[in-house]
This record gives structure tokens, sequence and C-alpha cells, in this order.
């Protein structure tokens, strides 16, 4: 049975929020680039799966309220604990591949803008690093425990250590992050434009990486 979550509802409307705005941001890039520039990349398309991954991962935390995320354990029955866990399981598959495909598409639209061989050869290299983390996130929350469902039974079954893993993966991501950032600087600094319209342009990559 549906739990009453004030705090699962909150939770949600946040969720909800910030898909909605990022849903609108999508959606006026790909008329930019499909009708105005029309010049549509690799980029385009890894940002939309994105967002069909951040869309699921709203849906993951719409069901975590309705069966009693954000209340004390105690108070939920066993069946509703069950069903919030097995969502959660979902949401953390369709987060950790919305953040890898949004990554990706950053990093090929950073190809695509800037040619120096260096910065390509850089820019591939994090690449790997954010493919093969990825892929690593995903499996090892797919695989959580053996059997799978043990994650949401929890019957007697072989599970890694998931707090661990999820600080592990926590400050990968923050470090991906920081480079996502850091990276096109050096390449910006050596344009030759006046030191605000440089400014401009690292804020812009800035607020891309973030």
């Amino acid at each position: 049975m549906p739990i009453e979550n004030p705090r699962g509802r909150q939770a949600l409307e946040i969720s909800a929020a910030f898909t909605a705005l990022a849903f609108i941001v999508v959606v006026l890039r790909l008329y930019a680039r499909l009708h105005l520039v029309r010049c549509a990349g690799l980029e385009d398309y890894g940002i939309v799966l994105a967002m069909i991954c951040s869309i699921g991962l709203t849906i993951a935390i719409g069901y975590q309220a309705k069966w009693g995320m954000g209340q004390h354990l105690d108070d939920i029955p066993p069946e509703s604990v069950r069903m919030s866990l097995q969502a959660f399981w979902a949401s953390l598959i369709v987060y950790y591949l919305s953040l890898g495909l949004t990554k990706t598409s950053i990093l090929l639209q950073y190809l695509r803008v800037f040619t120096t061989r260096k910065f390509q050869i850089t820019c591939w290299g994090l690449m790997g690093v954010v493919v093969v983390y990825t892929i690593w996130t995903v499996f090892s929350s797919i695989f959580a425990c053996v059997p799978v469902r043990a994650f949401w039974t929890r019957e007697h079954a072989t599970c890694i250590n998931q707090f661990a893993m999820w600080f592990t993966n926590a400050g990968i991501n923050i470090v991906t992050d920081f480079a996502l950032i850091v990276l096109p600087i050096p390449v910006i600094r050596s344009l030759n434009l006046g030191r605000r319209q440089k400014i401009a342009l690292i804020s812009i990559f800035a607020v891309g990486g973030l």
C-alpha cells in the first residue's frame, strides 16, 4: 500500500523541477542545432539519451517516495520496503547512465570546438576514463548483490560493500567534474581575445561542466 510521505514528496518535487528545467534546456538546444544552425552532432544524441535517463531517475524517485523513502524503516511495512529498494536499485542505474552520457556529450562538444592535437588527446583520454567509470558504476549497481533480487529482498546473498562503493563513485565523479571544468581553460587563455571575453567563455564552459 502506498504511504503518506511528505519528505518523499518533497524529494520528488525537487527532482521533477530540475528535470523539467533540464528538459526545457535540451529542447531549446535541439531546436537551435536542428533548425537554426542545422548541425547536430553525436553530443546532441548523447544529451538526449542522458535526458531520457534523467526522466527515468525522476520516475524511480517517485516510486521510492510512494513506497516510503524518507520515512523511518520501522514505520514502513516489509512489502513497501521491498518495493522502495527495487525502485532505488533502478534509480542507481539510470543515475549513473545519465552522468556518464552527460559527461561524454560535453567531451564530444569539446572535441568539436577545440581542435589542437594536445587538447584532443587529453580529451579522448578523459573520455576513456568516463566510459570505463560509467560501465563500472552501472554494472556494479546492477550486480551489487548476487542474486540481483537480493538487493531488495534482503535474502541470503553475496553483496559488495555498497556504502564504500557509493563513496568511491562519488569521489571519482567529483574528480571528473573538476577535470571537465579545467580542461578547456588553457586553450581559452591562449586565444586572442580580451580578458572579459576569456572569462565569459571559461564561465560558460564551467557551467556546462557542472
